[in-house]
Order: structure tokens, then sequence, then C-alpha cells
């Protein structure tokens, strides 16, 4: 992976002025119509697939070449969601490991608990590809939809208030 600042997207340099805009690559194609998951997904991962295209098709970032991101997005986050699903049932996650005497020797992770570990990490890395947080958003440079009406903003004025 390279090091540094990912580039900044060609319609924030639009708007700078830069002249470095007409070489930016676009983001790619527009789908003519909504992205279908694989038939080979299962349930969960075609519902998976189907919100997270939603949500770039909502920020305008999705693009015919992020089918197959966004496949691997669902998969990832299902085998993610098993793991967590059954440490949950289980309430443990690592296994103790016993010498003959009945010593502790050490603690391992169990199988669930390494899934759902090396799964999270793909999912964090996956979700920063296709900006799926406010961080990542941002970093990307892709106008988020600003708050203009915030609840706390009038808990926080009545309290000041004093009413």
């Amino acid at each position: 992976m390279a090091k540094g600042r990912p580039p900044t997207p060609k319609h924030i340099l639009q708007l700078r002025g830069s002249k470095h805009a007409k070489n930016r690559e676009e983001l790619g194609e527009v789908p003519a119509e909504p992205m279908e998951p694989p038939e080979w997904m299962k349930p969960r991962a075609k519902d998976i697939f189907r919100a997270v295209v939603g949500w770039l098709a909502g920020m305008g970032t999705v693009a015919e070449s992020d089918a197959h991101v966004v496949a691997r997005y669902a998969t990832t986050y299902c085998l993610w969601e098993f793991a967590a699903q059954k440490l949950q049932e289980m309430d443990m996650g690592y296994v103790e490991v016993t010498a003959p005497d009945g010593s502790l020797r050490f603690v391992r992770p169990n199988g669930l608990m390494a899934q759902f570990k090396e799964a999270g990490e793909a999912l964090r890395h996956l979700e920063a590809v296709l900006g799926l947080s406010p961080a990542d958003r941002t970093r990307l440079g892709y106008g988020a939809v600003k708050v203009t009406h915030d609840p706390t903003d009038e808990l926080f004025s009545r309290q000041a208030g004093g009413g």
C-alpha cells in the first residue's frame, strides 16, 4: 500500500481551481440501475450488499467498479457477524491450555475470536476504501450533509438559560 495521504478527489481539486484536476481520474461510471448482489451470495450478505450500495448511492460515490469491493465487504461482514454472535453466546473467546499437572500453561484465542479479529480488520480496511465512516468520508473529500438542527444544541441552550 502506498504511504502518505490519499489523492485529493477531482471535484475538490476543481473547487480549489487546481490545474491538476484535469489529470485526475473520475470516480468511475455511475451504474445505470441499482447494482444487484451476485447470485452466489447468501441472503444475509445480499441484504448487506444492497444496504451498502444504497449508502454509497446516497453519498454520490457509487460506481460500477465498486461491485466487487462491496461484495467482499458484505461477505466479510457476515463472517464477522457470525463470529460476534457465537462469541456472545459462549461468553468466552479464549482457551486455557493446561499442563499435565493441571497448572495453566498459556491462554490462546479460540477459532471464533481469530475469525472475529481478522474479519474486523478486513472490514475496517474496506470501510476506509468505501468511505463508510465519518472520518473516511472527510478524508476522501466527499461532501457530507451538515446537520442543521442538533437536539443537543437545544438542550444546552435550555440549561444555560436555566429552563
